[in-house]
């Protein structure tokens, strides 16, 4: 590839279509004017309150995936109104604030697990209209409050909880304890914070087969593992982002002690 010499044709696309449909979950049923989502293994369903679902936007049509293999292309972006939630009503003044999904088609301002669907454009007496347009939905997705999950022994990493990228690992164990992350799937996020400084408490982050991992001093081969054996605590959570289906680089929005985390090759 080169930078541009002469005029080029670009393609463009309307605005309400994929460029690739998507494969709808087995059985599911995709409704007009609802609510879709994907999990992490790019599967359309219709929006819930679920673990590990990342809200694209509106179905543009009915299919029923009853037989399976069935597929949806027309994806709506825009600001769309919703049903206002009875249990966790969106106030006027949210507006500007992230919405959540209680199901296909009523949002939320708090739910269980924080699935965003936008950022809330107004709140009247017929519900809340919610800005769903790309930038809206990737602004309402990291502004999501991180939950933190003691972990007392060594673990594996949910690929739902990867997926939905905001749990940190607040890791307190007697001994070395590991956390193994899943088969790595683009978008996934995950966070560690070692809660005891002494040699007796060491973390291990350990990547799938065929994954790598970026600690603070170099990557580490494809199946080895990050390490904290430093009598130290971090300053701030220590990030990992899949940037593609094999790598996961450091991602942290604040200043941490990266130099607590090294690769090991072992």
């Amino acid at each position: 590839m080169s930078a541009l010499t002469a005029t080029r044709t670009t393609k463009a696309l309307g605005g309400d279509s994929l460029v690739d449909a998507l494969t709808i979950l087995n059985a599911e049923i995709a409704y007009g004017g609802g609510i879709v989502a994907v999990d992490y293994t790019d599967e359309v369903q219709m929006a819930s309150d679920t673990a590990g679902l990342k809200v694209i936007g509106v179905s543009g049509e009915y299919i029923s995936n009853a037989a399976d293999g069935e597929s949806l292309r027309k994806i709506l972006r825009g600001i769309f109104l919703f049903n206002n939630s009875s249990t966790y009503p969106i106030p006027r003044s949210a507006v500007g604030q992230n919405a959540y999904v209680e199901d296909d088609n009523t949002v939320a301002g708090f739910s269980t697990n924080l699935v965003s669907c936008g950022i809330v454009h107004d709140v009247t007496s017929d519900g809340v209209w919610v800005d769903m347009r790309a930038a809206a939905l990737a602004l309402a997705w990291e502004r999501r409050p991180c939950k933190v999950v003691a972990v007392a022994e060594t673990t594996a990493m949910a690929a739902a909880v990867a997926f939905e990228g905001r749990t940190i690992y607040l890791v307190d164990h007697t001994s070395i304890a590991t956390v193994t992350l899943p088969s790595a799937v683009g978008g996934m996020r995950a966070g560690f914070l070692r809660k005891v400084a002494t040699a007796a408490h060491d973390v291990k982050i350990q990547a799938a087969t065929g994954d790598t991992l970026q600690g603070g001093d170099a990557t580490s081969a494809a199946g080895k593992a990050v390490d904290n054996t430093v009598d130290a605590i971090s300053v701030a959570p220590f990030f990992l982002r899949a940037v593609d289906d094999t790598a996961w680089k450091i991602d942290n929005p604040w200043p941490a002690d990266y130099a607590s985390w090294v690769k090991n090759d072992a």
